[in-house]
């Protein structure tokens, strides 16, 4: 198995396809997925290698809109 990262954020909803588009331009850093449970909020699955880099990312463009980190947990993937 491989452990990931899944990052949680609270973001502005109109920027969602936006943030989306930044994550696939760095080419493998992370997955953007949306919960539709609850509007507004986003994971992004990473690995220990990448996390640094996309929370650094994310940081970046809370300087331009809303974006919270909600909570960071490890995943399993077979």
């Amino acid at each position: 198995m491989k452990d990931t990262l899944k990052l949680r954020y609270e973001v502005d909803p109109e920027e969602i396809n936006f943030i989306d588009m930044i994550i696939k331009a760095y080419e493998g850093i992370g997955t953007v997925n949306v919960d539709h449970d609850n509007p507004g909020e986003i994971w992004i699955d990473v690995t220990e290698g990448t996390r640094a880099e996309v929370k650094e990312v994310m940081a970046d463009l809370g300087k331009k809109f809303k974006v919270r980190l909600i909570s960071e947990k490890k995943n399993k993937l077979l």
